[in-house]
Parts: C-alpha cells; structure tokens; sequence
C-alpha cells in the first residue's frame, strides 16, 4: 500500500483504503485522489488538502480543526464523531458540480465553519453541535439538520425548502428572507420561527 505523502506534488491514488491513527497536523497533502478509503482516528488539525479529490469516503473520530480544504473536490464524504471546527467550506472545488449530499455529518462538532453560498442539496448535519456557522445564501433544500444544535448560526437567503429540523434546537431563522417552504419543525421549536413577525406572544 502506498502511504499518504504531505509533500508530493505527483498524482497518488488511493482505492479503498483504512488509514489509522495518521497524524496529520500542521502538514500539508496536495494531489492525492481517494476512493471508498475509510480515515479513523486520525490527526489533521490545521492540516491542508490541497488539490486533493475525495469520493465516497467516511472519516470517523477524527480532528480536523481548522483544516483548509484549498481546490480540494469532495463528493458522498461522511465526517462521522469528528471534530471540525474553523473549516471554511468555501474554499473547497465546487465549481460546476451538480452534487446532492456531497457532505454528511454525523454527531459531529462543526462549529464556526462556513458554507457561505454553496449549493449543497440534501447535505447531512444530524446530530452535530453546529453553533456559529454561516448557511447565508446557500442552497440548503432537502437539508437534515435532524437534532442539531445551531446557535448563533446565520441564515439569510437561504434555501430551506424541504428540511427537516426534527428536534433540532436553537436555530434563528427569519421566514422572510429565507424560503422555507415544506420544512419540518417541531411544534415546540416552530414557535422561534415567529420572533421575526414583529408580533407579541401571550402565554
């Protein structure tokens, strides 16, 4: 098996592979394209991708705080019990895709990160602490952002049609600047929805 080099600009192709324990941190990966590979426990914090391409593979209790994700194309990746903060989505290779649930994310910490204008139809955010994130101006429709904490995420022009916010909690969303059109909210979370109405609410 070839191990992953943090410092080779030549092409390196990885089929379904388990890599474990890797530590990453501070180091750069660039030109690497992975398929089906699985990363457990591994460390990127403040790592780069850079150049990389990444297909249907599944990152599980890995950290990956502030890692930069520069021109790096990412397709069915799942970031299961990962800690991600600080990760700047935009900055990743979107450009022309048409890709739905290119990003899942599964009881993970994802807080301060952003998804500023992308289009991202029915990405996963279930079950993860996602407090300060920026969801302004992207497409979100058929999200799941199913018993998710937002707080403090931002929301503005935001396509919302068809999400499911099942017993997600402590979201701010103004129904007039974003479309929510068919969404799901639990009745006893719902009632945040009206703090945008201007309108006095008697107990």
């Amino acid at each position: 098996m070839n191990d992953i080099n943090s410092t080779s600009t030549a092409n390196n192709v990885f089929h379904g592979q388990t890599f474990n324990d890797l530590q990453f941190s501070q180091k750069r990966i660039s030109h690497n394209e992975f398929y089906d590979c699985c990363f457990t426990s591994c460390d990127f914090n403040e790592a780069i991708f850079l150049n990389c391409e990444f297909n249907n593979c599944t990152f599980i209790t890995c950290t990956l705080n502030n890692l930069a994700v520069n021109n790096s194309k990412f397709s069915g990746v799942t970031f299961t019990d990962c800690k991600m903060i600080g990760v700047n989505w935009t900055n990743a290779y979107w450009r022309g895709l048409v890709l739905f649930a290119p990003l899942i994310f599964k009881r993970s910490m994802i807080n301060s990160s952003s998804f500023y204008g992308l289009n991202l139809e029915q990405i996963v955010i279930e079950g993860c602490r996602s407090h300060d994130v920026d969801f302004r101006e992207c497409n979100l429709r058929a999200v799941n952002f199913s018993q998710s904490d937002l707080q403090n995420s931002l929301f503005n022009n935001t396509n919302l049609t068809d999400a499911n916010f099942h017993e997600a909690k402590n979201y701010d969303i103004n129904i007039r600047n974003n479309i929510v059109k068919n969404a799901s909210f639990c009745r006893y979370e719902a009632i945040r929805l009206l703090s945008s109405l201007d309108i006095n609410l008697i107990d």
